[in-house]
């Protein structure tokens, strides 16, 4: 088997701490001033100026810069973010800016979204159109519009602590709002609850603030208003953290001693050494730490009383025809806006890699194979977007696994991502890979270039890949014990 660097299992470690990031960074921004400027724009009418630094376990990765202005009867923002990650000893820039109108409310009326890191780009735009959020994402050139229908308008991260603030919120009770989360296109609940009025040290001054906690599929995240409803500290997972600064301050450049590796800090230790796990046909684990929102049960696995066991499946001897797939299967062959299966460029592409002539399993191990060999394994902070990946031809495990389900899809063969941990070098890693169905789904893995993959491969969770926001509630809290390798 090729030889694997072992850092690029961490797609899925990165692109939680992304998601992280990108959800304090918009809770934050909105959260720390849209308050204020709702209490003071609106009645003295003048611009907003603000600054934030963004600490990981209290080493400044980055800093935020945010303006708003009351316009009519909305209030126009724009925020440039600017952080500094480290994955593998490598460091990731990652500059996001966001600018848009918010109603009286603080709820989202429209927005414009750009992400830019090293190697990929992402861009989003929208507006609330009655009971519709109208989305158009991708490059100006080659943009895809979706529709999202509304039950409530959401919020865009922000306003939510405000919204708790300005309904007053009893101490020790909780709220549901609504999120929505522009990497993702994904519409979340979020509950809000307000704890013990605390005492904190604010740029030199002891305040008297409010605290609440936000939960975000188990994930917690905490803030601490003043009296006006301006947050001043907020903290999250992983050590992440935002303290109100001044521009100076924030634009003081970063820390200089290296912080700490998310892939490494998001891993879990392993209780026994597994090796040559390739050559294993089962896997039993005891989890301790899980969420309701999981993808435990099914297909390869089999889940009771906290104990996990995962057999490697025989690949079928022969493929059905995509005629036969059963109603729920196929629903992915289906392009999304992430995986985009009929466009010209991906049908192009798979077109040089099969043949008409090869078998639907065939044609999975062709592209699987294609994938590990022409996808360059190098770390990346991204939203991962199959287009995207077929043009730069490099990325993580998240990259490797969108490009995989869209050549899969291209080619007739139903396909989801996965996500979980897998096993490397003593510890589970963060990871993604993808399952595509014959007579029943079969996991492959195109870093590792594996049809089926090894039962280290622990799936967490399988779908489109905003569902890779639900392990946030798992990371830092997820254990597990080895409990037998059967070869």
């Amino acid at each position: 088997m090729q030889k694997i660097k072992w850092s690029v299992v961490l797609g899925v470690g990165s692109a939680i701490i992304f998601s992280a990031l990108l959800l304090i960074r918009l809770d934050v921004f909105q959260k720390n001033h849209e308050p204020v400027i709702q209490a003071q724009v609106a009645n003295s009418q003048q611009p907003q100026d603000v600054w934030m630094n963004i600490f990981q376990n209290d080493r400044k990765i980055g800093f935020i810069h945010r303006t708003l202005e009351k316009k009519d009867d909305k209030f126009h923002f724009n925020e440039n973010v600017r952080m500094e990650i480290n994955m593998m000893g490598v460091t990731q820039a990652l500059h996001i800016i966001t600018e848009g109108d918010l109603n009286p409310d603080m709820t989202l009326s429209s927005f414009d979204f750009k992400l830019n890191s090293s190697l990929f780009s992402f861009q989003a735009r929208g507006h609330v159109a009655g009971h519709q959020l109208i989305l158009l994402t991708g490059l100006p050139d080659k943009q895809e519009k979706i529709e999202i229908p509304l039950q409530e308008i959401p919020h865009l991260g922000g306003s939510i602590y405000e919204a708790a603030f300005q309904n007053n919120l009893d101490k020790e009770t909780t709220r549901t709002f609504s999120l929505f989360d522009p990497s993702t296109m994904s519409i979340r609940p979020i509950r809000v609850t307000r704890h013990a009025d605390e005492i904190i040290p604010v740029m030199g001054k002891r305040v008297l603030t409010k605290k609440y906690c936000a939960d975000l599929m188990g994930a917690q995240n905490c803030a601490w208003l003043d009296k006006d409803s301006q947050v001043l500290k907020e903290t999250g997972i992983m050590g992440l953290s935002m303290e109100k600064t001044t521009k100076e301050k924030a634009l003081g450049g970063m820390d200089q001693t290296a912080s700490l590796d998310v892939t490494e800090l998001a891993s879990i230790p392993s209780n026994v050494q597994i090796d040559d796990k390739e050559k294993l046909k089962g896997l039993s684990v005891k989890l301790h730490g899980l969420i309701d929102e999981l993808s435990l049960k099914g297909g390869r696995q089999i889940y009771q009383q906290d104990i996990l066991t995962i057999t490697k499946e025989d690949i079928p001897f022969s493929a059905i025809s995509h005629k036969e797939f059963p109603a729920n299967v196929v629903l992915y062959l289906k392009p999304s806006f992430l995986i985009q299966s009929q466009d010209h460029q991906i049908r192009n592409q798979l077109h040089e890699i099969i043949q008409p002539t090869d078998s639907a399993e065939q044609k999975a191990r062709k592209i699987i194979a294609w994938v590990n060999r022409h996808i360059e394994k190098r770390p990346t902070l991204s939203v991962p977007d199959a287009l995207e990946v077929l043009k730069n031809k490099t990325g993580d495990c998240n990259e490797h696994a969108v490009l995989s389900v869209a050549l899969l899809r291209a080619a007739g063969i139903p396909a989801q991502s996965e996500a979980g941990l897998v096993y490397l070098r003593g510890r589970f890693y963060y990871h993604a890979w993808c399952v595509f169905y014959l007579d029943r789904w079969i996991t492959a893995d195109a870093v590792f270039n594996q049809v089926p993959a090894d039962v280290t491969h622990i799936r967490l969770i399988r779908g489109e890949t905003d569902r890779q926001l639900n392990l946030m509630g798992v990371i830092g809290k997820l254990k597990l014990e080895v409990l037998e390798q059967k070869r």
